[in-house]
């Protein structure tokens, strides 16, 4: 009996170290994907409401969490190195004007980084930021503006030298604008093939955002960075600390499997 207690205990602790080191391999740092934060969340699936995203801020503050940037997480992915657990990346796609006016006050009062993709034919348009705001937002040392495209078309759509254009001349025109060096590209709707990121890779990017690329993408593969669109579905806290636990696009891919 003793003897069997002592087998049972002993697979068990197995059992639970497998676990814990199954589940450090599987850990992947949750970059979030916003879009806007306004007053439409009920009716559009990339906003969310002002109110929820500073809940969603402070949460990340009071529990401790690690706001890094996406030159940190890019920097963490290139090395090979395990970031620390409870690590987030914060990025905004289109350059709406909210992000201005709503987020960059929320985000100076937490001290938190992040990063802003702009579609750079939209810039001035109506709801979008212009070149004051995006430079203001630059000049930041806390805030990063990379490229979004020159006009949001997906890119596996496109032939080899609108590609190029996409890549080339919206990088272009943000480093003339800003007087820095434009290092990360964006995918329009998450849309890329192998063709787009070599030619985004010869136009100088470092690296690339998607969206959910599938579980046949490499988690360190820089062209293909793995993002977690936040909803209004996120005003439940509970569901927000599922997307940024570091497993939630592992189970995602399970459950998309089935």
């Amino acid at each position: 009996m003793k003897k069997k207690i002592i087998v049972s205990i002993f697979l068990i602790l197995g059992f639970i170290f497998v676990a814990l080191w199954y589940l450090k391999i599987v850990y992947s740092v949750p970059v979030l994907m916003y879009h806007n934060v306004d007053n439409n969340a009920k009716k559009s699936c990339l906003s969310v409401t002002p109110e929820t995203f500073e809940k969603q801020m402070l949460f990340l503050k009071e529990h401790n969490y690690q706001v890094i940037s996406l030159d940190k997480y890019v920097d963490l992915l290139k090395s090979g190195k395990k970031p620390k657990k409870k690590s987030v990346v914060l990025t905004f796609d289109d350059g709406m004007e909210n992000n201005y006016t709503t987020v960059y006050p929320i985000l100076l009062r937490y001290g938190m980084p992040a990063t802003f993709f702009v579609v750079t034919d939209w810039v001035g348009n109506h709801e979008v930021m212009n070149w004051q705001q995006i430079e203001e937002l630059n000049k930041n040392i806390l805030f990063s503006i990379q490229s979004h495209g020159l006009s949001h078309k997906e890119l596996d759509k496109l032939t080899i030298g609108e590609i190029d254009t996409e890549g080339r001349e919206s990088k272009k025109r943000l480093e003339s604008k800003l007087k820095t060096e434009i290092k990360y590209f964006c995918y329009p709707c998450g849309s890329f093939n192998a063709v787009s990121k070599e030619i985004l890779k010869l136009n100088g990017y470092k690296a690339a955002c998607a969206t959910h690329p599938g579980k046949e993408t490499a988690l360190n593969d820089l062209f293909a960075i793995r993002r977690i669109r936040i909803s209004d579905s996120a005003d439940d806290l509970f569901i927000f600390w599922a997307q940024i636990s570091g497993y939630y696009t592992f189970f995602k891919d399970r459950r998309i499997k089935k």
